[in-house]
């Protein structure tokens, strides 16, 4: 009877283990996701439009070198 209830104790704290490492491993995962995500956007050179003529200042569009997003970007 020992030995089944010292398993079953070992069996426990084996499976409490491995699920905190799992949960580690996830938390892990998620900057390198969003890091790459980041790297795949490629900057294009900004290209002069009508806006830019208009102000007489640059007028940078998303994804356009020298471009900082803004809330209306995120929409």
């Amino acid at each position: 009877m020992k030995s089944i209830s010292k398993l079953f104790v070992a069996t426990l704290i084996l499976a409490t283990i491995s699920m905190a490492t799992q949960a580690q491993d996830k938390k892990q995962e998620q900057p390198k996701a969003k890091a790459k995500t980041e790297k795949k956007m490629k900057m294009k050179d900004h290209v002069c439009t009508q806006a830019c003529h208009d102000s007489g200042k640059h007028v940078y569009a998303h994804g356009e070198k020298g471009h900082v997003c803004t809330n209306a970007c995120k929409k």
